[in-house]
């Protein structure tokens, strides 16, 4: 498991506010009308020019300009130009050396204005310069020892660039307060004289190739609010020294490989929200000292080596939300004070060798949504306890000795369930809260089960199914030929039917189930499935789109087709458009020397193919919508960047709209997404996506796309498969898709 989405906090919000301050300042610096200076004058039309005479800078040509009425720009009394603060720009180009000769400069921001080249030695003669941001750009080379000249400088957001080397000039810069460098590719010792930053509120070195040890100088940033040193390559211990760090709020180490015990000592930080330390090394036990932090909220040490028992202390920390300690060799049983935790939303213990029963009390904490007990030797029932987790989303129990009756899933919002390899007794399990039933009866007390449960959402008339089937809401059904369970259709509030295996709808009426073709079983989520070119399934029943080589093109598709139209009058349009839920889960691994493969993409499309290029979009027709997963920067489609989402209409490579990933789609861990169709107001399309299998509440993509007009549906034509495509291009790649889950019907997002 991944890190969840983290709220944000005081030092995470520095560069927010930076930015922001930036912007009032150019908004408000020239209330009083100021002519702009003529040599600053001159220098911005030779700046525009530079910039390639980007969207916005036909302002900076007006002769006799007031500065306020400059676009992005603000003055001082004199009209010099201190402030520049400019935001997705389209510069295609580097910063000029000529930026030297804004002498009053004292502001500099040019987030995601797609600038390239190295730092200039220019800009370090603006010894005024007190704040610069050049996030979300593609800066390259390393950072010049000239940047020592920049005295005043308290903010630096150098992060999401290509940056490379060491960062030892960055020492000489007394007076700062922020520093960003994540995700970048530095590398080399994080140098001991970073501790005489003695100003620093935050420090963010995360996803760069950092080796060696952590500096114990870092204890003496006494104000240091966020250490985030995660992503990295880092050894050896944690210093005892963090715990004079009276003011940390945010510690993160994950995912480096730091080996020795977990200091006591870290017990001793007031202030610490949230300790993730997740993918390490770590040995020993967990600190009995941890239960003093009674601001924590994310306590995070899973897949370490950590062994002994859970702390029963823990279980005073009246604030935690998030506890993961899966994957280590945890042993003993799970203490009753964790029920104590009233604000937990997500428990994770999988993976350790945890024994005894459930404690009873646990059914107290109401507000969890995750829980994971899977891979221990946990046994007794379960069903009682599970009877007060109201919000659960996500329930895992794989692989215990549990017994008893088969526990059914305890909310209607649950999403993934998952209770195979353990003694439950024979019976069905009841999933008729679903908006797509989906059920299994086990044969015998050994079967392995997996249930898997889309979005669910309050059925508007249970009553008006079982009117129209004659039977129980999820029951068999005679009017679905008897071969399938009727279930109220969560958007439009009508009774349909859900086939049982190898039946399928009657496309002529949508209710009867009829025998289908012959289909491929698999031993995960999804229960069939067509596969075509390099694709193949796992053991584990995962599907293999490209398995590592070069120039391979796969696809995998739900089989049958699913109904997103109804034609009430078949003289209409589109009929009635219904929503949908795609969720899944998907691994891409690096790709070869010189590239990175291309990518995967969902699709929902007339006709299957995994022919043709962009992720493998060209070979799906032009009735087809895709949400490309890109690994690759294409000039010719117009793509952001080489690690981006986007909506593609009509196999076109070029996508109708795109955003910047926020997280690394090819390194090979799990990334877990959502993507929701709205049918109301002409369509939109919402694309979540987190390395957390819990859905973050913002959207990674937002865009307006109709699936009438995309996919032009008929009343005998309104039946599209769903589906994956891949290409792996001239490097290798592979692209894997670990689970997925398709649920039409589901009303629009937050509704």
């Amino acid at each position: 498991m991944s890190t969840p989405r983290l709220a944000p906090h005081r030092g995470m919000e520095l560069h927010v506010l930076l930015l922001g301050s930036i912007a009032c300042l150019v908004a408000l610096r020239g209330v009083a009308s100021v002519r702009v200076h003529a040599a600053d004058v001159r220098s911005l039309l030779v700046l525009a020019s530079e910039w390639n005479n980007f969207q916005g800078s036909e302002t900076w040509g007006l002769r006799y300009a007031d500065c306020k009425a400059l676009d992005g720009i603000a003055c001082d009394r004199d009209g010099f130009v201190t402030d520049i603060f400019l935001q997705m720009k389209s510069f295609n180009a580097p910063i000029p050396d000529m930026i030297s000769q804004f002498q009053h400069l004292t502001q500099l921001a040019l987030p995601f204005c797609h600038l390239k080249g190295s730092i200039p030695d220019g800009l370090f003669n603006l010894t005024s310069l007190v704040a610069l941001s050049l996030l979300g750009n593609s800066v390259t080379g390393t950072i010049p020892v000239g940047i020592s000249r920049l005295v005043n400088l308290q903010i630096l957001a150098l992060h999401v660039n290509q940056l490379s080397g060491p960062i030892d000039p960055l020492c000489n810069l007394p007076q700062l307060r922020y520093l960003n460098l994540n995700q970048n590719a530095f590398n080399g010792s994080l140098p001991n004289d970073l501790g005489t930053l003695t100003n620093l509120f935050t420090l963010h070195v995360e996803e760069n190739s950092f080796s060696g040890s952590i500096p114990s100088s870092l204890g003496n940033i006494t104000l240091l609010v966020d250490l985030v040193l995660s992503y990295n390559q880092l050894t050896g211990t944690i210093p005892d020294s963090l715990s004079r760090l009276n003011s940390l709020t945010l510690l993160k180490l994950a995912k480096n490989q730091l080996t020795g015990p977990i200091p006591d000592s870290l017990g001793t930080v007031p202030s610490l929200s949230l300790l993730l330390l997740q993918y390490n090394l770590l040995s020993g036990t967990i600190p009995a000292s941890l239960a003093s932090l009674h601001k924590l909220k994310y306590l995070l040490l899973s897949v370490n080596h950590l062994s002994g028992s859970i702390p029963a202390g823990l279980g005073d920390l009246p604030l935690l939300h998030y506890m993961w300690l899966s994957f280590n060799q945890m042993s003993g049983s799970i203490p009753t004070a964790i029920a104590k935790l009233t604000n937990l939303h997500s428990l994770d213990l999988s993976g350790n060798h945890l024994h005894g029963i459930i404690p009873s009390t646990l059914q107290n904490l109401s507000k969890l949504q995750f829980l994971g007990l899977s891979f221990n030797q946990l046994q007794g029932p379960v069903e009682p306890v599970m009877r007060g987790m109201a919000n659960i989303t996500y329930l895992y129990l794989t692989s215990n000795q549990f017994s008893g009756r088969l526990p059914s899933p305890p909310s209607a919002g649950i999403k993934s369930y998952k209770v195979e390899g353990n003694f439950f007794s024979h019976g069905q399990v009841n999933f008729s809260n679903c908006s797509a039933v989906t059920w299994t009866t086990l044969d015998n007390c050994l079967s392995p089960y997996l249930g898997i449960c889309g979005l669910v959402y309050p059925q508007r008339s249970a009553g008006g199914c079982a009117a129209f089937c004659g039977v129980e809401v999820g029951a068999t059904s005679p009017v679905c030929g008897g071969h399938g369970s009727c279930f109220v259709n969560a958007f439009t509030g009508s009774a349909e039917c859900a086939c049982d295996p190898n039946y399928m709808l009657n496309s002529s009426n949508g209710n009867a189930c009829v025998p289908g073709a012959a289909r491929t079983s698999l031993a995960s989520d999804s229960a069939y499935v067509s596969l075509r070119g390099s694709a193949s399934v796992l053991s584990n029943g995962s599907i293999l789109l490209t398995n590592g080589a070069a120039n391979q093109q796969g696809a995998a598709f739900g089989s049958p087709a699913v109904r997103l139209f109804y034609f009430p009058d078949k003289r209409s349009r589109c009929g009635t458009e219904l929503g949908f839920l795609a969720a899944f889960s998907f691994a891409m691994s690096p790709g070869g020397q010189g590239g990175g493969g291309e990518g995967l993409a969902f699709v929902v499309a007339a006709t299957a193919s995994e022919k043709g290029a962009s992720v493998g979009l060209g070979g799906v027709g032009r009735r087809s919508v895709g949400v490309e997963f890109d690994s690759v920067l294409s000039v010719k489609h117009s793509d952001p960047n080489d690690n981006h989402v986007g909506v593609n209409v009509g196999g076109s490579p070029v996508s109708l709209a795109s955003a910047t990933a926020p997280l690394i789609l090819n390194d090979a861990q799990t990334k877990h997404a959502w993507i929701h169709y709205d049918p109301t107001s002409g369509g939109t399309l919402r694309v979540f996506l987190s390395s957390d299998p819990v859905q973050p509440p913002t959207p990674t993509l937002t865009a307006s796309v109709s699936l009438c007009s995309a996919l032009k549906p008929t009343a005998s034509d309104s039946l599209f498969l769903f589906g994956f495509v891949a290409l792996s291009s001239t490097a290798p790649q592979k692209h894997a898709i670990l689970s997925w889950d398709f649920t039409t019907g589901v009303p629009p997002v937050g509704q």
